[in-house]
């Protein structure tokens, strides 16, 4: 499939889903255990000089040193990236066990970035795959898009009230996405799957995108688009679920304070503050707080910790204490769930993120 059919096959009697043998290729795609082919290529450089790159980081010792700890560094702080038969095997059942009857469409994709290959899936209905309406999920840590799709998240149920469409991916070396887990990669990774989004020659060409970050996914965000110019004529709304202030000062949290210096000068310190006080787009960010069903949180002292992410290093208390962050775009939601728990109740984010769009 070329990238310049696929807007064309999201809807109408050409759509991917109308095909007869719709059933047949889908199980077909699902069922490969490597990536499919390349149906869309986002380069940051090119060939000869990523190579040059690669030779000179062997050459120069120091170099090869600090990226090789730096990616085993990653493959802890994105342990779904550890290669293993289980991994491999827990991808490839869960994406097995997505239903393909009923009311959900769903293509399988690969996008390759700098030469290595992102899986990633597409998900909407037929009554909304060219709507131009699509939410970008980044996962947390441990994640698999397969198993957000297979087992039940509330991943479509948002998709379902805000009557969009989705697109999911796994990280660099997860499943079977390849590459290796450094911070650049994920990042990259994003902003490939943002462009996709948003090209509107080669690819979907939204006119609207919920970004929805969960975890780390909402650092791998906040990393993206620090570097990635949002388009004028697209409407955007970034949603950020239990994601940390920095990845240095999670770790300090969870363990102790040299394991977060190790975070920094490993060059894994990930900081969400910073980036989202910067971005001009609307913004929601949500976190666990004293409250008993979703509200808004009007200030740092109903912020708790999730389990996972102590108050003190969630992404909501520093910017609600910070004078600088621009809160005139951004919603504050506070949430009773744990840092891993199913959103009981999404009608309160989708209806926030309904309502900046309008007014986007």
């Amino acid at each position: 499939m070329s990238i310049e059919s696929l807007k064309n096959i999201l809807s109408g009697s050409e759509s991917f889903y109308n095909k007869n043998n719709y059933l047949t290729s889908t199980k077909s795609d699902f069922s490969q255990t490597k990536p499919l082919a390349a149906s869309y290529t986002y380069n940051t450089e090119n060939k000869t000089s990523r190579i040059a790159k690669q030779v000179f980081s062997v050459i120069v010792f120091p170099v090869g040193l600090y990226k090789l700890l730096h990616v085993c560094a990653g493959k802890i702080i994105v342990p779904a990236s550890t290669p293993s038969l289980f991994a491999k095997n827990y991808a490839s059942s869960n994406r097995s066990e997505i239903v393909l009857n009923k009311e959900w469409k769903y293509k399988r994709i690969t996008v390759e970035v700098d030469g290595y290959k992102i899986d990633a899936m597409i998900v909407g209905k037929a009554t909304t795959l060219n709507n131009g309406r699509w939410v970008l999920g980044s996962l947390g840590n441990a994640g698999f898009y397969e198993a957000t799709l297979s087992q039940n998240t509330s991943f479509t149920q948002i998709l379902s009230e805000i009557q969009g469409n989705g697109i999911l991916f796994n990280y660099p070396g997860v499943g079977t996405s390849s590459g290796l887990p450094n911070r650049q990669a994920l990042a990259k990774a994003y902003r490939a799957m943002l462009t996709l989004l948003e090209d509107d020659q080669r690819g979907i060409g939204a006119k609207e995108i919920i970004g929805y970050g969960h975890s780390i996914g909402g650092g791998v965000q906040a990393e993206a688009i620090k570097k990635h110019e949002l388009k004028n004529h697209i409407k955007y709304v970034f949603v950020k679920d239990r994601t940390f202030s920095s990845l240095s000062a999670t770790a300090s949290s969870l363990y102790t304070k040299a394991l977060g210096f190790l975070v920094k000068i490993l060059g894994w310190n990930i900081n969400s503050v910073n980036s989202s006080i910067n971005l001009k787009a609307p913004e929601i960010i949500m976190q666990t707080a004293n409250v008993t069903q979703a509200q808004i949180l009007e200030s740092k002292e109903s912020v708790k910790g999730d389990g996972i992410i102590a108050d003190k290093v969630s992404l909501a208390k520093p910017l609600l204490n910070n004078t600088n962050c621009p809160t005139q775009n951004k919603v504050f939601i506070g949430i009773p769930e744990n840092h891993d728990d199913v959103l009981e109740n999404t009608t309160f984010l989708t209806s926030k993120i309904k309502k900046l769009l309008k007014n986007n």
